[in-house]
C-alpha cells in the first residue's frame, strides 16, 4: 500500500487541482456562480461604500457574510473574466489546502493519504465555489507555525481566518502549545489591528467601522435563520450536531448553547494534559479535533463546509496505531459515505438532500470527534514511536525541532 502511494502521487496531485477546476468549469458554462458574484460583491461594495450585507437581487441572490478583509483576498480576481476567475478561485483554495495538508510533519505516504480522503470534500466544496478549503488550511497552518516556533506567521493565519469568516478563531487555541507565548500574544494584538484596518486602504475608517457592525448584524440574523426557517427543516444550513438534534427530534427551538458550552468544554479537556503537550502525536490529533469541532458546533455549516470537517478526520486517521482496528475503518467508511459521498450523485437527489436537511451528514464527523476527544482524554503519548497507518516497520513520526 505504501508502494502503491508512492507511485500514485502524481496522479493523486493531478486529480486534486484538475476536478477543481473542472467544476468550475461546469459552473461557468452553466452560468451558475452566485457564489461567485457574492464575493466579487464584497469587494465592488466596499469600494464603492455600499452596505456589504444588503440585499442585491441584481446582482446575486442570498446575501454575503463575510467580513471586509475579505474583499482584499477576492480583489486580484475581480481583475479577470468570470469565466476564468472562477476557476482560477477554485483551483487557488485547493493550492492552498494542499499546501497546508503538505508541510504536515508526515510521511509522505501519510499526506497522500490524507488528500485522498478528502478529494471528494475538495470537490463538493469547489462545486459550490467556496473559500472552506482555504479556512481548514489557515487552521492547519496556524498549528503548524507553532511547531515551528514561528508564532509571529502563526497569528496572521488565525487573524486571517477569523476577520473573514470567524472560524479561524479556533486557531487561537495553539498559544498553549507554544513555547513563545508572550510573542504569539502581541503578534496576536499587531496582526489584529493590521487586519482590522487594512480594508480601509479601499474604502474609508468610518464606512469599514460600520461594516464590521453590520457583520455582526448580519451573523446573528443568519444564525436565527438557520435554526427557524421550516422549522429548521429544509435549510441547506445547520448540518451540525445542534441542527442534528433540532430536526430529528422536531425541536427547533433548542439553543446553540444547550449543545455548544458541553462541546465547548469536552473540547478543551484534553488540554488538562500538560505533560502531553510536545508530544507531536497530541497535538496532530488536537489539531484533528479542532476541525471537527469547528464545522459540526457551527449552524452555519452546509455541505460544503464539509472539506474543513474530513481535513481533520483525515489527519485523525492517521495517528491511529498500526494494524488499525475493526471499529476504525468502520467510523472510517462511515465518514467515507455518509459525509462524503452522500453530497455526490452517487445518491440519488432524495437522499442527498435527505442527508443535508436532516442534518445526517453531520453525524459521522461527530461521532468521529467523540471518538478523538476520548482518545485525547484516555491515551498515553508518551510512546516515541507512534505506529501511523502505512508505517508498517515501525518507524516513529519526525519529531519537529
Amino acid at each position: 500500500m505504501l508502494t502503491f502511494y508512492k507511485n500514485k502521487k502524481d496522479f493523486t496531485r493531478l486529480l486534486w487541482f484538475l476536478l477543481p477546476a473542472l467544476a468550475g468549469l461546469t459552473h461557468v458554462f452553466r452560468k451558475d456562480i452566485n457564489n461567485y458574484a457574492i464575493y466579487k460583491g464584497v469587494f465592488w461594495h466596499l469600494l464603492h461604500q455600499t452596505n456589504l450585507y444588503n440585499l442585491y437581487p441584481q446582482e446575486y441572490v442570498d446575501s454575503n457574510h463575510y467580513g471586509p478583509l475579505f474583499s482584499l483576498i477576492i480583489m486580484p480576481f475581480c481583475a479577470f473574466p468570470d469565466a476564468f476567475g472562477v476557476v482560477l478561485w477554485v483551483v487557488f483554495h485547493a493550492f492552498v489546502l494542499y499546501q497546508a495538508l503538505m508541510v504536515l510533519p508526515l510521511k509522505r505516504a501519510d499526506q497522500w493519504l490524507i488528500l485522498s480522503i478528502c478529494i471528494v470534500d475538495l470537490m463538493t466544496s469547489s462545486h459550490n465555489v467556496q473559500v472552506n478549503p482555504s479556512v481548514a488550511a489557515l487552521i492547519i497552518l496556524s498549528w503548524y507555525f507553532v511547531k515551528k516556533e514561528n508564532d509571529f506567521w502563526a497569528v496572521l493565519f488565525v487573524m486571517i481566518g477569523t476577520f473573514v469568516k470567524l472560524y479561524g478563531i479556533v486557531g487561537l487555541v495553539f498559544w498553549l502549545f507554544s513555547k513563545h507565548k508572550v510573542k504569539y500574544i502581541y503578534s496576536a494584538f499587531f496582526w489584529a489591528v493590521i487586519l482590522f484596518a487594512l480594508p480601509m486602504i479601499i474604502s474609508s475608517p468610518s464606512f469599514v467601522l460600520q461594516s464590521y457592525q453590520d457583520w455582526y448584524n448580519s451573523l446573528v440574523e443568519k444564525n436565527i435563520a438557520n435554526q427557524t426557517v421550516n422549522n429548521g427543516v429544509g435549510n441547506m444550513q445547520d448540518v451540525s450536531l445542534m441542527g442534528l438534534v433540532r430536526r430529528l427530534s422536531g425541536h427547533p427551538d433548542i439553543s446553540n448553547l444547550v449543545f455548544i458550552i458541553p462541546g465547548l468544554l469536552l473540547q478543551l479537556l484534553p488540554l488538562l494534559r500538560f505533560k502531553f503537550y510536545q508530544k507531536l502525536n497530541f497535538q496532530l490529533r488536537y489539531l484533528a479535533s479542532t476541525l471537527i469541532f469547528v464545522v459540526i458546533f457551527s449552524s452555519s455549516s452546509e455541505s460544503a463546509t464539509f472539506i474543513v470537517a474530513t481535513s481533520g478526520v483525515a489527519i485523525w486517521f492517521i495517528t491511529q496505531k498500526y494494524p488499525i482496528e475493526r471499529w476504525v475503518w468502520v467510523l472510517m467508511i462511515l465518514v467515507l459515505v455518509g459525509t462524503s459521498l452522500s453530497a455526490t450523485d452517487i445518491f440519488p437527489r432524495e437522499i442527498r438532500m435527505m442527508f443535508i436537511q436532516y442534518s445526517i451528514k453531520a453525524f459521522p464527523c461527530c461521532v468521529v470527534w467523540f471518538v478523538c476527544i476520548y482518545q485525547l482524554l484516555k491515551n498515553d503519548y508518551t510512546d516515541k514511536n507512534p505506529i501511523t497507518v502505512l508505517n508498517r516497520k515501525k518507524e516513529a513520526l519526525v519529531e519537529m525541532n
